[in-house]
């Protein structure tokens, strides 16, 4: 019985976290490419050559 529960909640964390990994994070890094504040603090932090 404790072995079945042990795979039972394994199984349920694998499961929530491959759809996060697969629905979730992609819209998050997506958003965060698209988002203007982010673009802006990448240009005043990014080295200029001179």
């Amino acid at each position: 019985m404790k072995m079945i529960l042990e795979t039972l909640i394994l199984a349920t964390f694998s499961l929530l976290f491959a759809g996060y990994a697969m629905f979730i994070y992609p819209f998050e890094k997506l958003n965060e490419k698209m988002s203007s504040e982010v673009r802006e603090k990448k240009l005043k932090y990014t080295p200029t050559i001179s």
